[in-house]
């Protein structure tokens, strides 16, 4: 989301080519096939603190890409109930969370399945990309990098100030699945933070079209879980999250329709660096993400605008035309 809204604020004030290692852009926003669903197992929903993302999501919201959520999230334990008082509004993408990243994505130079490996600087100051085949991707004035910051740090050894904020910067390992049920498990929430479990968290996801029995939940794994896991076979990791959630819920064990698993290795940051973004002027290379404000699509964003404006102030400097 970082690298979308970044190179979104720069269309038209520069020639922008947008480099997406997936299939899919969005990160994680982004959808995977899994049976009558699209497959979100990362953010679940938005929420909003800062005034100028207030405002893009009412944009959102206008253009049809975010409806409100307001189902009844609660703390799990067990099967016990707490509900939380004073939460924030949340929301939703509609149709579903990918439908942002989409529209952010429209009208952009975008090549998909394009994994960037190595930058090489030239005399004249400009940058040759490769990708990780060696394959010669093009020439740039200036560089963004708009990833993980364990993929930030060796992209960016050009710039000693960028590269060490990157790496010094840790990240979550979350493991999180999907389970499609035949029938109506009955639950009462909607959504939960789970305690004393190997989950942190699980939601009840909604299907495209409304269906007369059955339904879909998406479980995370607490970090601590994921990390001692983490190298584990994904059948074993699968079970033992379907355990987990029965056990959650305090219901009886029953088999799914349907299951996936997967496993985000650098999740979310645990320590962000407080800064909008990074951006060395001399070498022409930035980074942005959400491990540089906050660990939410709110943060992603935000660091993305910031990353564009310090580029466009770049671009007005004698030299850039």
């Amino acid at each position: 989301m970082a690298g979308l809204t970044c190179a979104t604020a720069l269309k038209g004030m520069a020639d922008v080519t947008l480099f997406e290692k997936s299939v899919f852009v969005g990160g994680r926003v982004s959808r995977h096939p899994f049976g009558e669903y699209r497959d979100h197992q990362g953010e679940q929903y938005i929420t909003v603190s800062n005034p100028l993302f207030l405002k893009i999501v009412e944009s959102w919201l206008d253009a049809g890409l975010l409806r409100s959520w307001d189902g009844w999230v609660v703390e799990l334990n067990r099967g016990q109930i707490v509900n939380l008082d004073d939460a924030p509004p949340r929301y939703r993408g509609d149709p579903n969370m990918q439908a942002i990243a989409d529209r952010l994505a429209s009208g952009l130079q975008l090549r998909h399945s394009t994994a960037v490996a190595e930058l090489d600087r030239n005399e004249d100051g400009r940058w040759r990309l490769f990708d990780d085949r060696g394959g010669y991707l093009g020439l740039f004035d200036i560089v963004v990098l708009a990833t993980a910051a364990h993929q930030v740090a060796p992209l960016a050894k050009a710039s000693r100030s960028i590269a060490t904020a990157a790496a010094n910067i840790d990240m979550t390992v979350c493991w999180s699945a999907m389970f499609d049920f035949g029938q109506a498990l009955n639950l009462p929430f909607d959504a939960a933070f789970v305690l004393d479990s190997p989950l942190s968290w699980v939601a009840r996801f909604d299907a495209p079209k409304p269906r007369e029995e059955g339904e879909c939940w998406v479980v995370h794994a607490s970090p601590e879980w994921s990390a001692q896991y983490a190298a584990s076979f994904r059948g074993r990791v699968l079970h033992a999250l379907m355990d987990a959630f029965f056990e959650a819920c305090d219901l009886p064990s029953q088999k799914p329709l349907a299951s996936n698993v997967h496993c985000w290795r650098h999740a979310l940051p645990i320590n962000t660096l407080g800064e909008d973004c990074l951006f060395d002027e001399q070498a022409a290379i930035g980074a942005c993400g959400d491990w540089c404000t906050a660990p939410r699509i709110e943060g992603a964003v935000l660091s993305g605008f910031s990353m564009a404006d310090r580029v466009m102030k770049q671009l007005r400097k004698p030299g850039h035309g």
